[in-house]
């Protein structure tokens, strides 16, 4: 299930991250205390709408939507993250699956989502999904 991530999510969430098998996460010794100074921020303002992906209680991924972009009728998924005991499973592609229909009936016409160069499992998904490498 997939619904909007509440207040009291917050800690599962930097869970989830820090479990996500994320590379950057791993070169720099990603805590849970950095994670909360750049994502919490983020995940309070009004900007980027949050939504979790639960399963027998559990939550297993999240992926937020980013409302405000430099680019006329567009948006951006970002902030995928699943657990990597739970990769191959097609959380994350429900979450982006989601995400773009929530950008659609918001009236955005494309959607975007950046991954670091380095991180060439996230640029092989988004590929495999549909999405097209513009840089």
């Amino acid at each position: 299930m997939i619904r909007k991530a509440k207040e009291e999510d917050f800690e599962l969430i930097l869970e989830v991250e820090l479990e996500s098998g994320h590379p950057l996460n791993k070169k720099f010794k990603v805590t849970k205390e950095s994670i909360t100074e750049w994502l919490g921020p983020t995940f309070k303002d009004n900007i980027n709408d949050f939504y979790v992906f639960e399963e027998e209680q559990k939550m297993l991924g999240f992926i937020s939507l980013k409302k405000i972009f430099s680019t006329h009728k567009s948006c951006e998924g970002n902030y995928l993250a699943v657990r990597e005991s739970f990769h191959k499973k097609g959380i994350g592609k429900k979450l982006i699956r989601f995400v773009e229909e929530k950008a659609n009936s918001s009236g955005f016409e494309r959607i975007f989502a950046y991954t670091g160069e380095d991180n060439l499992r996230a640029q092989k998904f988004y590929e495999k999904i549909g999405y097209l490498k513009i840089n």
